[in-house]
């Protein structure tokens, strides 16, 4: 059993449980007509407890200078991106969101129009994490009468992919503003533009930003067809060697001859048809 602290919204509410130990307890409509105070066993869906003493305090400075409702919302959505992919999100998570879009709330009120440079990148790199921002999106603006815009929801989906990966967003966000370079670089080079909502477009940055995080990681993929590559698709593959040089500068590491190879075949295949090497 569980006794309320402070009633965040209808489903969601500061607690303590029978060791008077602190939590964020969510459930729909567990908070509705909830005093401090009043027991709370039943509706539960959902129970947090903050391990780390940093996030800890922050969530304690948060209650204090942050609206009830957008703490609350931001748990709910916490709740629900959980249940949708199956995994639990990064305690700290607890703090980056609402202080997230406590700040887009104020920044739209003040008349700062809110830009996401890399949003379709986002969208099309973090298909679920987006969905569910949009749907944050949806539910923020109808619940705290604001319009924040469609660009919001990359940076949301954004502060969700870190948590879920357990990464910090600027490390999220640094991956995604490379891609968007090496993706315009191909373009130049190959003098064509790639269309956003094209299957070409899609294969490309996936394949991008999984080669990123390999090169990244140290993780070293083989490609028995590098030698048939190289030959028979030798501008596709001078021009993967220089996007690769572009990777390499960026993360501060060599990139193996066997990941240009890949590269090359999804640059040959946005130039014609591409057929797979003898």
């Amino acid at each position: 059993m569980f006794t309320a602290l402070k009633v965040l919204n209808n489903n969601v509410v500061m607690a303590c449980d029978e060791k008077n130990v602190e939590c964020i307890v969510v459930g729909k409509g567990i908070g509705f007509s909830k005093k401090p105070g009043d027991a709370i066993n039943e509706r539960i869906e959902k129970v947090y407890y903050l391990q780390e003493k940093a996030n800890v305090v922050k969530f304690s400075e948060l209650l204090n200078n942050i609206r009830d409702e957008v703490i609350g919302i931001s748990e709910e959505l916490i709740a629900y991106a959980e249940n949708v992919k199956g995994r639990k999100l990064n305690e700290h998570i607890h703090i980056a969101l609402p202080d997230h879009i406590a700040f887009a709330i104020e920044r739209i009120k003040g008349g700062i129009d809110i830009k996401n440079p890399f949003n379709q990148e986002i969208s099309a790199l973090y298909k679920d994490d987006y969905k569910i921002a949009l749907r944050a999106i949806d539910l923020i603006n109808d619940r705290l009468n604001v319009k924040l815009p469609e660009d919001e929801a990359g940076f949301i989906a954004l502060h969700l992919h870190a948590a879920f990966e357990n990464s910090g967003v600027s490390v999220t966000m640094k991956n995604t503003r490379l891609v968007s370079e090496l993706v315009k670089n191909i373009e130049e080079m190959i003098g064509r533009k790639i269309e956003t909502d094209s299957i070409d477009y899609l294969r490309l940055i996936t394949h991008l930003k999984f080669a990123v995080d390999r090169i990244e990681r140290g993780m070293p993929i083989s490609n028995e067809l590098l030698l048939p590559i190289k030959r028979k698709f030798k501008k596709a593959y001078k021009i993967a060697a220089s996007i690769a040089k572009h990777i390499g500068n960026s993360l501060g590491t060599n990139v193996p001859e066997d990941e240009i190879g890949y590269l090359a075949i999804h640059i040959q295949r946005l130039m014609n048809d591409v057929q797979k090497p003898d």
